[in-house]
């Protein structure tokens, strides 16, 4: 079996001859670097700025008519070509060419935080949407809840999704994330609390997950929504999906009936932040991965320290370190080809060994988070296949 990681395998860099290591690439990435510094001290913020200023359901219309003319003329001059494998559709193609010269720029908190509250565009909420923000004890509670279940559902039908968004836990924010998990909640039928958390490197992962947790009691506890876990699924991305598996293992070592959660669903889960000890993956992926590029590892392996408290916190913040046995059904989602890949592997495999029911679905040669890009065939079945677990466990 090929390497996975081995750039022999793959149709790299566009299928340009270009070394990853090269001489070529290097020269490349100098000349992404100096002019990435002349934009980002002159039109960057001025442009972000006009960007975000525009109603998100124009964004949106811009953003999908320039995917259509792009698909069209990708599908029609380079087809495949560029993609970096060939059993991959035409809509992952064109993405990889219009998204590989991210990897040349350099990665900066802002530019993070501005791409990753864009989702938005990709999911613009429905104007009439029944949205609540909030803000309770004392400000520890934050968030948005958005009513969604069909019918008139009661304090002990209702069936809600406690939403973290993705980020690194650098970037991320609920705003960029009510349309997308209200599309999901639309397809599952049910609610949806799409809880904040503090971020770093102003805080800590320790801080991101007190807040979640906060958040979780809140709901079950205060809010009037449900009865108990039992109406609830967990819904993490990336970072987040760390976030729900701690609180999962949290709420199995209180051994509380009324806290256990219905399920929790793991997209992409980043899951080990032991930067000591990365797994193969998160190191030698960035080299195709089209969101982690080697440019956002760059910037965010050397601030784990940072994120985690400290270096003596670097096993203690990792929920792949700490057990999982008792925690509720799991269903976890990535690419073999992602950055993520081996540590959700080895998650699957100690949730199976430690008793826990768990559902691992793969897919080939696609990127992180590729589950939520909407113009790819691909990331369809992925979300589907999650959707339907989460029903099947309520």
């Amino acid at each position: 079996m090929p390497n996975p990681y081995s750039e022999k395998a793959l149709n790299l860099n566009l299928g340009l001859p270009l070394s990853s290591n090269g001489l070529a690439f290097k020269a490349l990435r100098f000349f992404g670097w100096f002019g990435s510094t002349i934009f980002r001290f002159t039109l960057e913020k001025p442009l972000f700025l006009t960007w975000k200023s525009l109603p998100v359901s124009l964004r949106s219309f811009i953003s999908f008519k320039s995917w259509s003319v792009w698909l069209y003329i990708h599908k029609n001059t380079l087809g495949k070509s560029t993609a970096l494998h060939p059993s991959l559709s035409h809509e992952y193609a064109a993405l990889t060419t219009v998204m590989w010269a991210a990897r040349l720029f350099p990665m900066t908190l802002s530019r993070m935080r501005f791409g990753l509250n864009q989702i938005e565009c990709n999911f613009p909420p429905h104007p009439h949407l029944k949205k609540t923000t909030i803000n309770a004890s004392n400000g520890a509670v934050r968030g948005v809840y958005i009513s969604s279940q069909s019918g008139s559902p009661s304090v002990e039908t209702r069936r809600v999704l406690f939403w973290l968004f993705g980020g690194a836990f650098l970037s991320g924010d609920v705003s960029g994330n009510v349309g997308l998990a209200e599309s999901v909640a639309l397809a599952a039928d049910c609610d949806v609390f799409l809880a904040d958390y503090r971020i770093c490197p102003e805080n800590t992962i320790f801080d991101a997950s007190e807040d979640v947790r906060a958040c979780y009691e809140w709901l079950i506890n205060e809010s009037g929504k449900v009865a108990s876990g039992s109406q609830v699924s967990v819904l993490g991305i990336s970072s987040g999906g760390g976030l729900a598996l701690r609180l999962c293992q949290q709420i199995a070592a209180t051994k509380d009936p009324k806290l256990q959660l219905a399920s929790s669903i793991l997209l992409c889960p980043w899951v080990h932040y032991d930067w000591e000890n990365l797994f193969p993956s998160l190191k030698e992926n960035v080299v195709h991965d089209l969101i982690v590029t080697q440019a956002v590892y760059d910037y965010v392996v050397p601030l784990a320290e940072t994120m985690a408290g400290g270096a003596e916190n670097r096993l203690k913040v990792s929920p792949l370190s700490d057990l999982c046995t008792g925690i509720c059904p799991t269903f976890i989602l990535a690419s073999t080809h992602e950055v993520t890949y081996d540590e959700d592997l080895a998650l699957y495999e100690k949730c199976k060994a430690e008793g826990v029911d768990v559902q691992f679905f793969t897919k080939e040669y696609l990127c992180h988070v590729f589950c939520l890009i909407p113009h790819l065939p691909e990331s369809k079945e992925g979300m589907k296949a999650a959707v339907d677990f989460m029903k099947a466990k309520w």
